[in-house]
């Protein structure tokens, strides 16, 4: 074979096109693959200026390596847009390389990226948010076809060599094109950083990668994609599976693990929905138990009624689990339960006089369920609603404050008390306080603590129990663990607390319990929470 050919089948090998330019940039020897019909080279190309194949910023940057190319030296790869004509183009990748004896003539291969594919004007199409793009799976799910429906985690990287104008020119295109994309034109959405998601009906990301390395290149920057596909399932309950999707959307972006979010989202995914159905079996068997701590009068030491919380088997403190079912909007049948635990310790022998306070989140007074079956089940025991108290917790979560109020107002007509608990905690406290009507106030436990060492605190309770007895209302200090502290929140004017100085919760309440004094402290309590 001579030499000639062979230098061609090498060259040819790790390219799709050769082209010879001349000193003035113009064409004189094409030959190879073209990238489309009616465009191939030996034919369309020669006498040609090269940069005039290319749209314009691409046409842009060549001409700049073109003039910083010295003899004997080979350029960086260049990813360009060959110009189609009618709004067509298609990637190429081009080096340029400069032999000595053949100066000033240059060398150039070019490899053909994609396929060919057109670019409309750019329109600001915003990305939506991740509520909406929870509504879209809803709505998608619903109508769930052959094809699967994927979560596709899209990490752009390069965003950050870009800036200015450009990278606001960038975006804009980027993010038209990852909606273009999704499913429907309208599910991608910008999770955090350069990470973003979208819902598509295939998990191959070849589409959307092409579709980036388009805006790239028509853009002129240099940057690329990683994508991962997660495939979702509508599962039995639709809106649990969205639940559960929201929530390790939410544990990936705060935990930082959207490095490898087909994995980590998937996980998450996975354990959230068995944490689901296990807090929903738990739910239906009643299988958990209730303590009872005493709430104090400050002034007599006397019980003045009990606090009913959650002991579930397995966990160290409720906590976490019961967060996770605010979450998750499961805490509503949770609620009720708890609520008809309490009621069956207060119908025991002996317990006739006992008063008792249940938790509810806010979200379980996010609709009428709660309050017409906490009706239903202490319909014609009117005793029961005087003895039972209502501690609202999760108020930052209130976003109807009038129909709150409305379902508190029918639940307070029908005999029971109503807390707000943690109170202080959040910018919202006092403005909840304006909007809705209760009982009494719980005063959040680490205003109670810091209060014997900050001035502050103490001033910001004095004018808290100035407000709510003004308003009449009832205020409970949290966590009081020592006789000091105790002594402090009544000289504060406190009325009422709660804490491991008075009694730990147990699992019955405690009937019969010496007074504790207000002065003084209780001999072998112990004095952290522990």
């Amino acid at each position: 074979m001579a030499l000639n050919s062979r230098l061609l089948g090498l060259a040819f090998a790790s390219a799709d096109t050769l082209v010879e330019i001349d000193g003035e940039g113009r064409i004189v020897l094409a030959m190879g693959a073209a990238p489309a019909t009616g465009h191939a080279p030996e034919a369309n190309w020669t006498g040609r200026t090269l940069t005039d194949l290319f749209e314009p910023r691409s046409a842009g940057r060549l001409k700049q390596a073109l003039a910083n190319l010295t003899p004997g030296n080979r350029s960086a790869p260049l990813d360009l847009l060959y110009d189609l004509g009618n709004g067509a183009f298609r990637r190429v990748r081009l080096r340029l390389f400069s032999l000595p004896e053949l100066a000033p003539h240059c060398s150039c291969a070019l490899t053909w990226q994609g396929k060919s594919f057109s670019i409309e004007p750019t329109a600001d199409t915003p990305l939506v948010t991740r509520d909406d793009l929870m509504r879209q799976t809803s709505s998608l799910l619903a109508k769930q076809g052959p094809d699967p429906l994927t979560l596709a985690f899209v990490d752009v990287t390069g965003l950050d060599q870009v800036a200015g104008d450009q990278l606001e020119a960038l975006k804009t295109r980027l993010h038209s094109t990852l909606q273009s994309v999704s499913v429907d034109g309208a599910s991608a959405s910008h999770l955090a950083g350069s990470a973003y998601a979208l819902l598509r009906r295939d998990s191959d990301g070849s589409a959307v990668e092409d579709a980036i390395h388009n805006v790239a290149a028509l853009e002129g920057v240099d940057v690329s994609a990683d994508i991962r596909h997660v495939e979702l399932s509508p599962g039995v309950d639709r809106q649990a599976t969205l639940r559960a999707m929201r929530h390790a959307l939410e544990v990936c972006i705060s935990n930082g693990a959207l490095d490898d979010p087909d994995v980590t989202f998937k996980k998450t995914l996975d354990r959230t929905l068995v944490q689901m159905d296990s807090f929903r079996a738990m739910v239906k068997a009643r299988d958990f138990a209730l303590h009872y701590q005493p709430i104090v009068d400050l002034k007599s030491g006397a019980t003045h009624h009990f606090e009913a919380l959650a002991r579930i088997p397995g966990c160290d403190g409720p906590e976490s689990t019961i967060r996770l079912a605010e979450t998750l909007a499961l805490i509503e049948s949770f609620d009720l339960v708890v609520a008809e635990k309490a009621i069956q310790q207060m119908l025991q022998p002996g317990y006739g006089l006992t008063r008792v306070a249940v938790n509810v989140s806010a979200g379980s007074l996010a609709t009428d369920t709660y309050g017409e079956a906490l009706m239903r089940l202490t319909a014609n025991q009117g005793d029961i609603r005087r003895r039972l108290s209502l501690e609202v917790t999760e108020t930052a979560t209130i976003l109807d404050l009038p129909g709150t109020q409305q379902r508190l107002a029918r639940l307070r007509q029908a005999g029971f008390k109503v807390y707000l608990d943690d109170f202080g905690v959040g910018a919202s406290s006092f403005d909840h306080l304006n909007h809705l009507t209760v009982d009494g106030v719980k005063i959040d436990g680490t205003f109670v603590l810091r209060a014997i060492e900050d001035n502050k605190s103490r001033t910001l309770i004095r004018h808290l129990v100035e407000m709510c007895a003004g308003l009449e209302l009832k205020t409970v200090a949290e966590r009081v663990e020592t006789g000091e502290v105790s002594e402090l929140m009544l000289k504060l004017g406190v009325q009422l607390g709660q804490g491991w100085f008075f009694g730990k919760p147990e699992p019955q309440p405690r009937l019969e319990r010496a007074a504790v004094p207000a002065t003084g402290r209780r001999r072998g309590t112990v004095e952290s929470w522990g």
